[in-house]
């Protein structure tokens, strides 16, 4: 494939098309909403607007006579960008707008887990009134999430004892949600709380295949040991091999049977089939793995983890997938850690700057890597938007050292921010086994 477009804007995208320059050869092109200073550097042309704009980004595909396009970032999706490419004939590799529903209407894939995986999910209730929502919230204690049924737009999942810190909070916060929701008929879920050790494992899917990635595990929360407001999470970190350190082969593996099942169920209610890339995010609880939701595009920061560590071409794994031939990922058996480097009044302030300097070869020389999810002004600064800021990852034998080098390259790092120090650290893994060995 010669020229690929790539519509998304920020690190997992930056990953993406380093591998596909780097690896594969081929020139890139970009579709994205802000000036990212990292994919500009490495893309052919690039065209920046808005990425529900489907128009635009098919007439973007066209003009360029993109011999593929990989959709990334979730809000294309959900206003049928992938309908309308296949439409004009443009090859694409992303879901339809009929699949992105497993991401972008929480109800519809709860609803087909709780038929065909009920084992996977938590008891949930989907309300378009908020007395019979509280209700269910009281009859659970309380103990319950909170979440907006279509993409989060800062609203996001909120979790009693979290975020929400008194039944006057659940009740307050469920009649916010049914009055912000656009829909015609507003509606929340609530959710019974289910605790455990969050992982993430991400998947090319296309019909019934599904060609899955090691697994990864990101942090939320904004504070060292996972304390504070939640983000969009403030790094990551993947082990050798395909599992993290508290996890068991048997705990991926059903992992795996839940993606599986979801895509057989999918095919059977609908008629349709799911492609693209498909993450899924579970917990390990004492009652075996559960679902806590889908995102139909790779994780941010998790994709980047994955791709640190890979050996191959992306393009060739998704053209083996689409193509129905077998395909084995290849890794570089080191573990990897990434973790982002924010603006200090993040999260409870989004549109800031990131006032920092560094110098980019003396990362690379300490065995850094660096990804944006940021744009950068006519004036040189970094402006973050409703994202963070940059990531600065690496890989090593171990965790521990991998984490190291990141802490060593963002030693050099100039300026105000906030970051997570402990993620991939000795302290936090062997808390994270205990935990779980409980």
């Amino acid at each position: 494939m010669d020229k690929v477009l790539i519509v998304g804007s920020w690190a997992k995208e930056q990953a993406t098309i380093e591998n596909i320059v780097n690896i594969a050869g081929s020139k890139a092109y970009v579709y994205m909403d802000t000036p990212n200073p990292g994919i500009m550097a490495l893309v052919n042309d690039y065209r920046i607007g808005d990425l529900k704009d489907t128009k635009n980004i098919v007439d973007y595909a066209d003009s360029i006579s993109a011999d593929l396009v990989l959709v990334t970032t979730a809000s294309p999706l959900a206003v049928g960008l992938v309908d309308s490419l296949r439409e004009k004939g443009i090859k694409v590799f992303g879901p339809t707008r009929s699949a992105a529903r497993l991401e972008y209407d929480k109800a519809f894939a709860r609803k087909l887990m709780a038929k065909y995986c009920p084992e996977a999910i938590p008891e949930f209730g989907i309300f378009d009134c908020a007395e019979a929502a509280i209700n269910f919230a009281k009859e659970h204690g309380w103990q319950v999430a909170v979440k907006y049924i279509g993409l989060a737009e800062g609203l996001g999942v909120k979790v009693f004892g979290d975020q929400l810190k008194s039944e006057k909070e659940v009740k307050n916060h469920i009649c916010r949600v049914l009055a912000s929701d656009k829909n015609d008929k507003a509606r929340v879920m609530v959710e019974e709380h289910i605790r455990g050790e969050e992982f993430t494992v991400q998947c090319l899917v296309d019909k019934d295949n599904i060609i899955p990635t090691p697994a990864v595990q990101d942090f939320k929360k904004l504070l060292p040991g996972d304390k504070g407001p939640n983000t969009a999470s403030m790094g990551s970190y993947a082990d050798r091999g395909m599992l993290l350190p508290f996890m068991s082969s048997s705990d991926y593996d059903n992992a795996i049977k839940i993606i599986k099942a979801t895509l057989k169920g999918f095919h059977d209610q609908t008629g349709d089939t799911c492609q693209g890339f498909l993450y899924g995010q579970f917990m390990l609880t004492e009652k075996g793995i559960k679902l806590i939701e889908y995102n139909f595009r790779p994780g941010d920061p998790e994709w980047v983890n994955t791709l640190l560590t890979f050996k191959g071409s992306l393009l060739d794994a998704v053209g083996a997938l689409i193509e129905g031939r077998p395909y084995e990922w290849r890794f570089s058996g080191k573990a990897s850690v990434c973790k982002y480097i924010v603006p200090k009044d993040y999260p409870e302030k989004l549109n800031s700057v990131l006032p920092v300097s560094f110098d980019p070869d003396l990362i690379q020389k300490i065995g850094a890597h660096i990804y944006y999810s940021c744009g950068r002004g006519e004036d040189g600064v970094l402006y973050p938007g409703t994202e963070r800021g940059i990531a600065i990852a690496a890989s090593a034998d171990t965790v521990e050292k991998a984490a190291g080098i990141v802490e060593e390259a963002i030693s050099t790092v100039e300026g105000e921010f906030a970051y997570r120090s402990d993620i991939g650290s000795t302290g936090q893994i062997e808390q994270k086994r205990v935990k779980t060995r409980k």
